[in-house]
């Protein structure tokens, strides 16, 4: 997606804007507000029921990925909590903008590149879209389960502005996209198994070890389980 086709799927939803294709001040207010209008509706028990139903696990299990992910903090100031990514938007946009955008575009992965709130992360995102929309939308994590942007093709969605617009919308929406993105990776049977480092390694990525995701899991569950 381009800017001018992101401009006309905002004018879509009823905000006025001018599709010229150049992202300014206006677009940039408009796309921000799109992802801050959504309802931020909580979860039920009826929705972890479904979706504990449909992989086959425990409602527990669901509420410990539910609970390590974002520490059960889904929106915080009618936004989708996010983790903005330098290292997935290099990657993405072919290392384009790390010289001239060192702060949104890293060939490695930087800690010291996070920004340490969720403005300046949302603020990171923006900037990252005003120069790619789809790699900026897709390099960061979204929600209570803060799965990545770039995932938004196994979650069901065209495109990654549709995944985030969904993102913002509710815990249910969260949620649904967490069922997609495990079963679309076939992570469902380490969940049932509670094998949490197989199931970590597949939703964390390789250094799930160093960051004790596993241990992490197995420590929620044991409450959850209780």
């Amino acid at each position: 997606m381009n800017h001018l086709e992101l401009q006309n799927r905002l004018i879509g939803l009823g905000y006025d804007l001018i599709a010229d294709g150049k992202f300014g001040p206006k677009s940039r207010a408009a796309l921000l507000q799109s992802f801050t209008d959504g309802r931020d509706t909580k979860l039920t028990e009826k929705d972890v029921s479904d979706a504990a139903d449909s992989l086959g696990v425990n409602n527990a299990k669901i509420w410990t990925v539910w609970d390590v992910e974002a520490a059960a903090k889904p929106f915080v100031d009618g936004l989708p909590v996010v983790l903005y990514e330098p290292h997935i938007f290099s990657r993405l946009t072919k290392h384009k903008y790390d010289e001239s955008y060192p702060t949104l575009s890293s060939r490695a992965w930087n800690r010291k590149l996070y920004a340490g709130s969720q403005k300046g992360r949302w603020d990171q995102i923006m900037r990252a879209t005003s120069l790619d929309v789809d790699a900026g939308l897709s390099a960061a994590s979204y929600g209570g389960f803060q799965i990545l942007g770039a995932n938004y093709k196994v979650c069901g969605y065209p495109t990654p502005f549709d995944f985030v617009h969904a993102q913002s919308d509710s815990e249910r929406m969260q949620l649904l996209a967490f069922v997609d993105f495990v079963k679309g990776n076939k992570l469902d049977k380490h969940l049932q198994a509670g094998n949490w480092a197989a199931f970590a390694k597949g939703y964390n990525g390789p250094a799930y070890a160093a960051n004790k995701y596993d241990q992490k899991l197995a420590a929620a569950y044991a409450k959850r389980s209780k």
